[in-house]
């Protein structure tokens, strides 16, 4: 498998107050999360989400970790966004479930 995709995770630092109390607005930054793999769900499969609902996931992503990465790995309901690298795929999408195997791999549902 070739990993040619791109993950990126949204992540939002709340910058707290500013010398008058108000609150200041939180920053928003994209991070690169590596390179990944990106299948459309041709076959309209579903996955069980932790509320126990059945989901029909638009794609699958798997990525490769590195462990300056795990503070980066997306949870349920965060924000990221894929990008096929023949540019089919740049979308920008809610994690709906996410699985890590052995420590080496990343696995979501979008």
């Amino acid at each position: 498998m070739r990993y040619d995709d791109t993950l990126k995770v949204l992540t939002v630092t709340d910058n707290g107050y500013d010398d008058n109390g108000n609150p200041e607005e939180p920053t928003e930054e994209w991070q690169d999360f590596g390179k990944c793999i990106i299948f459309p769900n041709s076959s309209a499969a579903k996955t069980r989400l932790n509320d126990g609902t059945e989901f029909v996931y638009s794609y699958e992503v798997i990525a490769r970790m590195k462990k300056e990465l795990y503070s980066l790995i997306p949870k349920e309901g965060d924000t990221v966004r894929i990008s096929k690298s023949d540019g089919t795929i740049d979308k920008t999408l809610t994690v709906k479930g996410f699985l890590t195997l052995k420590k080496r791999y990343l696995k979501l549902w979008l």
